[in-house]
């Protein structure tokens, strides 16, 4: 595979795909660079499907896109770069399972997602979301329409799952749900996209068993966004959760998902969305936004794996 055919899976532009191979060539002639893209592929292949997707891999950030937006291509690029001399197990690990093209497809192209993110966010071409995408590359995480699924356990103790009536044990596999900014959060594709779980793992990923439960950590998930956007979409997915008792303030990640302009003063943030003036109101009241863990029970139906 060609580092083109990498960013083609990743969905990145042609300019985007110039840099990363232009990129590529320094990291090639730098011992240092080429050591640490080494040393990320070798965690890459080390975590290969371990199920616990976050916390294990060392993907410091190599530059500040708010102070460094000139910061050479090696650095922007040095996780794509790793990223996609990895992708080949990926894809084998997919084959492996049985995982359809266009699930992989759509699962890989978060990457590109994430870098326009980025642009929008700071004017910057640049990767700078690597500990969110490794989850990916480790065959972890998988888009299944509107939402994303990745394979992970409960880490929370039993009196805390009692509390929450929850009907399971510290360790038991769940999938964390992800909210993906693909547009409207609709609630016949939340729905569709809830009902492939079950079947898409049982295929797939058949030692593990059934999985019954979907978990969701997010500010989407605060029981306020009922009074705040009353009748919403965001308000009826945060409703299909039961929340464990585990919360802390988001108004910070509310704001970036919102308006995605973290450098903008808040007073200069626009007004044009029904979320966005109830969201600015909400916090200019004193009031905060918390992220709240929840968790519901996936529908058994759903036996399409693609």
């Amino acid at each position: 595979m060609t580092l083109e055919d990498a960013c083609r899976w990743f969905d990145l532009d042609d300019e985007d795909t110039d840099e990363v191979v232009a990129a590529a060539a320094r990291i090639t002639a730098d011992t240092e660079l080429s050591a640490r893209v080494a040393d990320v592929v070798r965690q890459l292949g080390d975590h290969l499907e371990e199920l616990k997707p976050w916390k294990l891999l060392d993907l410091p950030a190599l530059f500040d896109p708010v102070a460094e937006p000139d910061a050479s291509a090696a650095l922007r690029w040095l996780y794509v770069v790793a990223f996609a001399e990895f992708l080949p197990r990926t894809l084998e690990a997919h084959l492996r399972r049985g995982v359809p093209e266009a699930v992989s497809h759509a699962t890989l192209a978060d990457l590109g997602r994430h870098v326009r993110i980025a642009r929008r966010l700071y004017g910057v071409r640049a990767c700078i979301e690597q500990n969110w995408l490794q989850a990916h590359l480790r065959g972890l995480l998988y888009d299944l329409g509107r939402l994303q699924f990745n394979l992970g356990r409960l880490e929370l103790r039993q009196t805390e799952l009692d509390e929450a009536r929850i009907a399971a044990t510290p360790g038991t596999v769940v999938v964390e749900t992800h909210i993906p900014e693909v547009g409207p959060l609709d609630s016949d594709a939340v729905d569709a996209s809830l009902a492939r779980v079950q079947g898409f793992f049982a295929t797939h990923f058949p030692e593990l068993g059934t999985i019954r439960f979907a978990t969701c950590d997010s500010w989407l998930l605060d029981p306020q966004l009922s009074e705040i956007v009353p009748g919403s979409n965001i308000a009826r997915f945060g409703a299909r959760y039961r929340l464990f008792r585990t919360a802390h303030e988001s108004d910070q990640s509310a704001l970036d998902f919102v308006f995605r302009a973290p450098t903008t003063p808040r007073g200069d943030l626009p007004r044009d969305t029904r979320l966005q003036r109830g969201l600015l109101d909400h916090l200019a009241a004193g009031q905060h936004i918390e992220a709240r863990y929840g968790w519901l029970e996936l529908p058994g139906a759903g036996l399409s794996t693609g």
